[in-house]
């Protein structure tokens, strides 16, 4: 395996991919997080990536407005942004996260893709999700891609 494909892989797990996540969840309204059906607010989560015996911690965090954010912290990886939708009792989301470049941190690099779905019963979220990894500056050439799956319970203030 070429160092650029071990160097995306440990970037892809680093940055925290499916679900993963610091959240920003409704903390300037009085709402509580029981709102939604139980989705809104944030929830400690593990991941796995299908076919790796890796279990990633992650924050995952739902915000009034569809806004998400994700965060993988053990290890810890950079924040995911994005949108989330409610269908019935399950939902979706769409989030993304990019990477330094191989000349430092001002370079473009690579960026990320994570598509989510899943539904929050008796108390624990769980999901599916499948991720892609785009070529620097773009938005189509695929490097990278896999799926997996997450659970939780939500993190009570």
């Amino acid at each position: 395996m070429g160092e650029n494909a071990m160097g995306r892989r440990q970037a892809l797990r680093g940055a925290g991919i499916a679900a993963g996540g610091v959240a920003i969840a409704g903390l300037a309204t009085a709402t509580p997080a029981m709102a939604d059906n139980g989705l809104l607010g944030s929830w400690m989560c593990v991941r796995q990536d299908d076919g790796t015996p890796d279990k990633i911690r992650v924050v995952v965090s739902f915000a009034d407005g569809g806004v998400i954010v994700t965060h993988d912290i053990s290890p810890a990886g950079p924040p995911f942004t994005g949108t989330w939708s409610r269908h019935g009792k399950w939902f979706q989301a769409t989030f993304w996260t990019g990477f330094p470049g191989e000349q430092g941190p001002d370079s473009v690099g690579p960026t990320a893709r994570v598509r989510l779905k899943g539904k929050v019963s008796g108390g624990t979220l769980t999901a599916t999700y499948r991720f892609t990894v785009f070529a620097p500056g773009s938005d189509t050439q695929v490097v990278e891609s896999g799926s997996g799956k997450l659970s939780g319970r939500r993190i009570n203030a």
